[in-house]
């Protein structure tokens, strides 16, 4: 009977061990899926290992080592990446020391935050050119052919540290696609194709990224490439430096303060330009520019505007040799349609020059310049072709109403929403009361109104504040400040 029982409770145990078994086999995430004949399909999936970092609001982070990328600088990681792409990619992913390859796009979602180690290199090894290494990609909306509305920005996204080396095997390295808040912080990028940062790689209008001291380096000239080509708006660039591009930087209507665009390549000389300002663009602001060895500071396109604050231009003649600008003049600002390019510069300075160099292309009616400074070595202001520096009679211009009144001086009494007539109007905010709509400012400067495409715009230039605002034929906008 004790054996009996013994053997009753034996098999008992045999068939739940088997019973857990096959639990244990059903389809879960990531560990099997039914196929069309009923078999079990597995993928396998990593568990990863999760190193807690502090600078991203506490979150533990995927260190893609432990996970299993290997950096040892020739072997392709891309089955990893699709994995961590399918099943983690809400974690941030961190990469320690080494150099990780990759022969496929790297896709991100609507989220992904990366840290790499200053001594890590993202690689591609392509066999034919990508047209992207790296993407981030938000989604929208659309109905008809037309755009709705955004669903899902890639929100708070971004790449700090580290290098994203396309070794000349993808054509951009950094395409980014309806992003909110999303910043690229003391990144490398190097030997591209054709681009080093693209902001839009689709049709629909986008904008708000950050990228904060990216260094972008070719180590040879190619022809036609853009270091940063910021085809939108709303984009900030802060300590940005482009080296060895055909263009430094294409610019629809961004922020960029004290970025730098230089070369040590000649090859391309004839066509070499710090910033390209496309047709009828949204105004460009640019705070303390370094346009350093190049053929052209500012090409403008047909009705392009800009603003510049405190550039500098340079030229490394052990670069640029006497012979090459002899055969390929230098212009600091060249306009396609030069009646309608809206260039207003504040400060200027041009440490050294020597060889043949001209201000801009020809006169330009509607821009201005002051405080624009020549060097002593040069035979004064009349050595460069169409120079300009109208601060020596700027306030004694006088706008198309108050022609027969004397110059007219905008104080604190001034209501600033009947200013339309397109000109420069001298300000003195720190004097009189009661009027309407001023710049945020109580100090002298003087403000331009331009008329572009139905639209009147404001600029204040004053001792501290520089502010806009824009008139749509309906209403004035508010006053934003550009730089203070």
């Amino acid at each position: 009977m004790k054996t009996i029982s013994r053997n009753l409770a034996l098999l008992l145990a045999v068939l739940m061990a088997l019973s857990v078994f096959a639990m244990a086999g059903c389809s879960t995430e990531g560990e099997g899926a039914e196929t069309e004949t009923g078999t079990a399909e597995v993928t396998k999936k990593t568990e990863p290992t999760t190193t807690a970092k502090t600078g991203f609001y506490g979150t533990d982070w995927i260190n893609a080592a432990a996970f299993g990328m290997v950096g040892d600088g020739k072997t392709a990681n891309d089955e990893k990446f699709d994995e961590y792409i399918k099943y983690y990619s809400k974690t941030p992913l961190y990469f320690p020391e080494g150099v990780y390859c990759f022969e496929k796009t790297l896709n991100f979602p609507d989220s992904m935050y990366v840290r790499m180690d200053p001594r890590a290199e993202l690689k591609c090894i392509a066999k034919e050119p990508l047209d992207y290494f790296i993407t981030l990609r938000g989604q929208y909306a659309e109905e008809d052919g037309h755009w709705v509305s955004f669903f899902n920005y890639a929100h708070q996204s971004g790449i700090e540290g580290g290098t994203v080396n396309c070794d000349y095997k993808a054509k951009c390295a950094l395409g980014l696609f309806q992003g909110l808040h999303s910043t690229f912080e003391g990144v490398m990028i190097k030997n591209v194709l054709e681009k080093g940062i693209q902001t839009l790689i689709s049709k629909t209008p986008d904008g708000c990224y950050t990228f904060d001291n990216v260094y972008i380096y070719n180590s040879r000239s190619l022809p036609g490439t853009y270091g940063v080509y910021d085809n939108n708006a709303d984009n900030h660039f802060s300590g940005c430096t482009v080296v060895n591009f055909n263009t430094g930087f294409f610019s629809s209507g961004g922020v960029f303060v004290e970025c730098s665009a230089w070369n040590i390549d000649m090859a391309n000389v004839e066509t070499l330009t710090f910033a390209e300002i496309p047709e009828d663009s949204i105004k460009s602001v640019w705070i303390n520019p370094a346009v350093d060895t190049v053929r052209y500071g500012f090409k403008l396109g047909k009705g392009a505007a800009v603003s510049i604050t405190d550039m500098v231009w340079i030229t490394n003649s052990v670069m640029y040799e006497k012979d090459l600008q002899d055969e390929y003049p230098r212009t600091m600002f060249y306009a396609e349609d030069p009646e309608t390019a809206r260039v207003t510069v504040t400060g200027l300075s041009i440490p050294w020059e020597l060889g043949p160099i001209a201000f801009s292309n020809a006169e330009l009616p509607k821009s201005m310049f002051l405080n624009v400074r020549t060097p002593e070595r040069m035979d004064g202001p009349s050595a460069m072709k169409h120079f300009r520096n109208d601060s020596e009679y700027i306030f004694a211009l006088r706008n198309e109403e108050n022609r027969d009144k004397g110059t007219f001086t905008a104080t604190a009494k001034t209501d600033f929403n009947t200013l339309t007539e397109p000109g420069v109007y001298e300000c003195n905010l720190a004097s009189g009361k009661g009027g309407a709509n001023l710049p945020p400012a109580k100090e002298k400067g003087m403000m331009t109104v331009w008329e572009t495409n139905g639209k009147i715009l404001q600029t204040f230039y004053g001792e501290s504040v520089t502010a806009h605002r824009t008139f749509n034929g309906a209403k004035w906008g508010n006053w934003i400040v550009i730089s203070q």
